[in-house]
């Protein structure tokens, strides 16, 4: 005789109960704030209507990216679900995140990576946290696309304020110098990997450091885009 265990556990956002391994039920999950369209080059929303598939500031003054992929606008409910990924060991958010983005980087994706670098945090952050976000991310990207996820050829060797505690103006000179590469670094194709993206300052300088260490092609994922 065989016996079946069906996991009952309650809607992250709604409470409603979920008989599946999900962290929000079918009906949440349908109604967050997907990004319908966006600039090929930093992932910022754009009408739909738009004639570019890049938007102004890019077309002026390129990013050190080939491309950006996001997922949703940084808008409720996502700035909730990310806030409790990232501070209250809700990793299950993680793994939603992660196989939603890994869905749609298979169909934008022209040519897939070979690495992925969740973006580092300082080792005294992370002894705070326990973990990083990106990285538990990471890892449910690299299991739904077959791509391994690189922890060690990119480090965080400069302890900076927390971007969002930082004017927009002034994030790029917080972040700067603050990543170190490591020449074990083979690959030529790298796609870093975030939680959230606002002014680009994070993952353009370790993409620019990423580009003077050798590597020829960096991409960016990420789970959220904001606009300011």
């Amino acid at each position: 005789m065989s016996f079946s265990i069906t996991i009952e556990q309650p809607c992250i956002l709604c409470g409603d109960v979920i008989r599946e391994p999900n962290c929000l039920c079918q009906a949440c999950q349908q109604e967050l704030p997907y990004i319908q369209s966006a600039c090929f080059s930093c992932g910022i929303p754009l009408e739909p209507q738009t004639e570019s598939d890049c938007c102004g500031q890019c077309i002026s003054s390129p990013p050190p990216t080939k491309q950006c992929i996001s997922l949703f606008h940084y808008q409720a409910p996502v700035d909730y679900l990310i806030k409790h990924m990232k501070y209250h060991n809700q990793l299950a958010i993680a793994e939603m995140m992660g196989k939603a983005l890994a869905q749609k980087i298979r169909k934008l994706s022209k040519a897939l990576p070979e690495q992925i670098i969740p973006v580092p945090l300082h080792v005294e952050r992370l002894k705070q946290r326990g973990y990083n976000q990106a990285v538990e991310i990471s890892r449910k990207i690299s299991t739904e696309l077959n791509i391994p996820v690189n922890l060690t050829d990119c480090s965080r060797i400069k302890h900076t304020s927390p971007q969002f505690d930082i004017p927009a103006t002034q994030r790029s000179k917080n972040i700067k110098n603050a990543f170190e590469i490591s020449s074990q670094l083979q690959a030529r194709h790298i796609a870093l990997v975030d939680d959230v993206m606002t002014t680009g300052s994070t993952v353009w300088e370790i993409a620019n450091s990423l580009l003077k260490s050798g590597v020829e092609q960096v991409d960016v994922w990420v789970c959220a885009r904001a606009t300011t």
